[in-house]
């Protein structure tokens, strides 16, 4: 009897479960379907493009643009592009300012960090609202609060002139996107970072101050290796950020050489060749997709030591 009552609940919990899973799957289908239409389909349609699978009958692609096509997927596109000096130049701006910026980004919000986790007295929380205000300002607006306050004849260099010292402006350079970058990029980094500071255990910083560990110590030796995943997401976040972004490049940095962001918007509104930039924001994709690799790859090896 008692063998045919559970008999009965299992066939009961059976179609539960499957209930269950056939409405968790029903919810989760519409984002699955915008994710696929708006995202995945144009990705891979992106791809086949700039490997030379053009839609030739389409009317967008009848007004004499230049266009590698081939029956077979063909790497011409991206061949012609790493031999262009100009794209050399854009991949070599592109690389050193991100690099660049991710550094002091990660410097300077670290320094922010501690000091609101373990300053004391009321500076701490000034300094806490203070790097939340680039969040509320909008990047254009910040850009060229940035071109106006650093710019040849500036206030910055009227400042400088007043007390004898000379002045080179960093706008329309790639130390100005640097500076506009690290500006906007601040306040997340800090968040993330304080985040992982709070959650630190103030016990096993106290009792390795007792035991005389210095401050730099307990940085190297504690906080640093507690807070590797906040700092790693900072890093690779930031990286992809600035990897692809356009205002700041656009507003701040030079004509040539551009970062990708600006260059692709230049190949396929200016020089009217779409096939080039489709394929430098491929490139972009694959280098943002490896630092994003190289982030769960870091995580998960910081846990398995955990």
């Amino acid at each position: 009897m008692a063998t045919a009552t559970k008999t009965s609940t299992e066939r009961l919990i059976i179609p539960a479960r499957w209930r269950e899973a056939a409405l968790g799957l029903v919810m989760a289908l519409p984002p699955f379907v915008v994710l696929v239409v708006l995202v995945v389909y144009p990705a891979i349609d992106a791809v086949l493009f700039s490997l030379g699978q053009v839609p030739v009958d389409n009317a967008a692609f009848s007004t004499g643009m230049h266009l590698v096509v081939s029956k077979t997927p063909t790497l011409e596109v991206y061949r012609q592009l790493f031999a262009s000096k100009f794209f050399q130049d854009d991949l070599a701006i592109t690389f050193s300012v991100t690099f660049l910026a991710v550094a002091l980004v990660l410097i300077i919000s670290y320094i922010l960090a501690l000091y609101v986790r373990f300053g004391s007295g009321f500076l701490p929380s000034i300094v806490r609202s203070l790097y939340l205000i680039p969040m509320f300002v909008p990047v254009v607006i910040a850009s060229y609060a940035l071109i106006t306050f650093y710019v040849d004849h500036g206030i910055l260099q009227a400042i400088l002139n007043r007390i004898g010292i000379d002045y080179t402006s960093p706008v329309y350079q790639p130390a100005g996107i640097v500076i506009g970058e690290v500006w906007t990029s601040i306040p997340f980094a800090v968040l993330l970072l304080g985040s992982g500071l709070d959650s630190l255990p103030q016990e096993l910083i106290e009792a390795a101050q007792d035991a005389g560990a210095g401050f730099f110590s307990v940085l190297w030796r504690i906080i640093l290796p507690l807070n590797i995943v906040p700092a790693m997401i900072v890093v690779t976040f930031t990286f992809i950020g600035v990897l692809g972004s356009f205002t700041v490049p656009y507003l701040l940095g030079p004509n040539a050489p551009q970062m990708l962001g600006v260059a692709m918007q230049a190949y396929f509104v200016s020089y009217q060749q779409p096939q080039p930039a489709v394929a430098m924001a491929v490139i972009t994709f694959l280098l943002a997709a490896a630092a994003g690799a190289i982030y769960v790859w870091a995580t998960a090896r910081s846990g398995k030591a955990v």
